[in-house]
């Protein structure tokens, strides 16, 4: 409990913690049935989320989608000043990864395969490289967008390092991402009238999981671009492959690009 009330570290929201509930108590569900255990545990036990959350992370609207999308890429306020600010944040509007996963990104982790460019979102090659969950080992292909405004150019000019964005530092309790977040959710948000409760750097990815779930993609496949653990039978068991780039790659190119005008 000592632990649990220090100001400055992440907690397992509830959704997290309810979604481990129910996995404990699927096995005991199953002991029960196999005469492993004579009952099952977990059952009717999960945690209430908090009643009229101001903090509770929200996706943008697609006018404050647009707004972000016109300012990193066209910069008319003059707010975007580096690089790595640019295209941290337009990996989270397509890709829906995560902060730290979009800032300890090497440059060998942009791969193409066949005529599809994906990020490679690992552990590997860094030891401070880490991932929030086994799922978290992904590939996701790079939208249209992203290749037509620049972003492979960018990589290029960053092959004589390993890191994708050297200038963002590790820390023990951020990871890489705590730079990038911070001018996203204390500088750049709040200079372009937008900042409220609940959107901060992660609503880009609640915006992608949104915005895919709109135009009808299948949550499995959204589920895997994104990180989520499959759940299911079919998936889990029948489905372990997981799913073509080529099948990914249709869902991402679900997202529309935004309007430049």
């Amino acid at each position: 409990m000592q632990v649990i009330e220090e100001p400055g570290y992440n907690k397992i929201a509830p959704k997290t913690i309810n979604s481990h509930i129910q996995m404990f108590k699927s096995f005991f569900d199953w002991a029960e049935r196999h005469g492993y255990t004579p009952h099952t545990l977990f059952d009717g036990m999960k945690v209430a989320k908090a009643k009229n959350s101001e903090t509770e992370r929200k996706p943008f609207s697609p006018d404050q989608a647009c707004l972000l999308y016109n300012e990193l890429t066209e910069n008319p306020s003059g707010l975007v000043r580096k690089d790595s600010h640019k295209w941290g944040m337009l990996l989270g509007m397509f890709t829906g990864a995560r902060l730290n996963e979009i800032c300890q990104l090497d440059v060998a982790d942009v791969q193409v395969n066949g005529d599809i460019w994906f990020l490679n979102i690992t552990d590997e090659g860094d030891d401070n490289k880490r991932l929030k969950t086994t799922a978290g080992r992904r590939k996701v292909p790079l939208h249209s967008e992203l290749i037509s405004i620049g972003f492979l150019d960018f990589v290029k000019s960053r092959k004589s390092g390993m890191r994708l964005f050297p200038d963002y530092s590790y820390s023990a309790n951020g990871g890489y991402g705590r730079n990038l977040g911070r001018w996203c959710n204390e500088s750049f948000l709040p200079k372009l009238g937008i900042k409220e409760p609940g959107l901060v750097f992660h609503s880009l990815r609640h915006t992608v999981v949104t915005r895919l779930s709109q135009a009808s993609v299948p949550e499995p496949i959204i589920q895997c671009l994104v990180g989520h653990a499959r759940s299911g039978v079919t998936q889990e068991v029948y489905n372990r492959e997981g799913f073509t780039l080529a099948q990914l790659q249709e869902a991402v190119d679900c997202l529309v690009p935004h309007n430049k005008s």
